[in-house]
């Protein structure tokens, strides 16, 4: 029950009832290549999960694409496997899953070329500050602390121009929320809706800036 809550591009609440043996099926529209499974988890979850694709609705020529047999710990696990094409998919639990709040499937990408120095790594309070007509000012606390990152390419290729656009296309700018990896950690992370807008500095290269925001739930 409550299997919305795998793709409702929140972290706040699981899926409930998913036990020995369940399957929860996703319909892509069309085949769709995929290489990557991302999985958040509110706490520690030690029960394996196995991925299936399949031409079929019924899922009756399903192939286990990826078998997860590992302790899962809290927060987001990523998981890459060779590319398959496919328009369902199913996740299937082999122990009852209490913890698995969001589940990703798609593609990792890698930046083809680092973005150039002095790119920004920032903070943005979560604070609001009030202040009253004899000039006091009181501070209220919404949330913690959100981080954001800055980067700008002065020259990328066509390649890399394709790349960024379908990360672009498919998060339809900042509609959907991605995960992101800084090379030490995972974030849940929205696109900023002024990025990768891209100049042509010479004759097939380019240059494009993007901004990120941390998604706390």
């Amino acid at each position: 029950t409550d299997q919305d809550r795998f793709f409702d591009q929140s972290l706040a609440l699981e899926v409930s009832s998913f036990n020995s043996g369940d399957a929860i099926k996703i319909d892509l529209g069309s085949a769709v290549a995929v290489s990557a499974i991302a999985l958040y988890f509110s706490s520690e979850e030690t029960h394996d999960l196995v991925l299936y694709g399949s031409a079929n609705s019924d899922m009756s020529s399903a192939s286990t694409t990826n078998t997860m047999l590992s302790t899962f710990p809290a927060g987001w696990t990523i998981d890459t496997f060779s590319e398959d094409s496919k328009r369902y998919w199913a996740l299937r639990a082999t122990g009852t899953v209490a913890n698995n709040a969001e589940f990703l499937i798609g593609a990792k990408y890698d930046f083809d070329f680092e973005f150039d120095l002095q790119s920004i790594k920032a903070k943005k309070s979560g604070n609001v500050i009030t202040t009253t007509y004899s000039g006091s000012e009181f501070s209220t606390k919404k949330h913690d602390p959100i981080t954001t990152w800055s980067w700008k390419w002065s020259f990328i290729t066509a390649a890399m121009k394709t790349s960024l656009e379908t990360l672009r296309d498919n998060t339809e700018q900042d509609r959907f929320k991605f995960v992101y990896y800084d090379g030490s950690a995972y974030h849940w992370v929205r696109m900023s809706a002024d990025s990768l807008q891209f100049t042509e500095v010479a004759n097939n290269i380019y240059s494009t800036t993007m901004s990120l925001t941390q998604q706390l739930i």
